[in-house]
């Protein structure tokens, strides 16, 4: 069966509106972190240079935007590290409930004498 490929159409800018000096702001700021997970799973030689906490400005945020997104797609999972998978937890032994209730209140002297 083949896969859906969905394609989100979005306008662009007016070119007067990009201001390349302007600060960044936190959704820019939370786009260059998930962006830099991502550039974690490829090889060193393909990662940007820039450190994602040095990018200030609008012009430096799309700029590594730009090359990580461009290295994720021009290699497509090729030079993808492989992840380890998890092991599932381990499932600890119950302990078994030999007492009764009723014993369990004795012990514990809320029982009836």
């Amino acid at each position: 069966m083949a896969k859906h490929v969905y394609v989100v159409k979005v306008q662009r800018p007016h070119a007067k509106r990009f201001e390349p000096d302007r600060p960044i702001t936190d959704l820019v700021r939370n786009q260059l972190m998930h962006l830099s997970l991502a550039q974690r799973q490829l090889d060193k030689k393909h990662h940007h240079p820039a450190d994602v906490y040095s990018i200030k400005t609008d012009a430096q945020a799309a700029e590594f935007i730009r090359h990580v997104t461009a290295k994720l797609h021009s290699l497509k999972g090729k030079a993808a590290k492989p992840t380890r998978k998890a092991k599932p937890p381990k499932a600890k032994p119950r302990k078994s409930k030999s007492t009764t209730k009723s014993s369990r209140f004795m012990q514990k002297g809320k029982g009836r004498s």
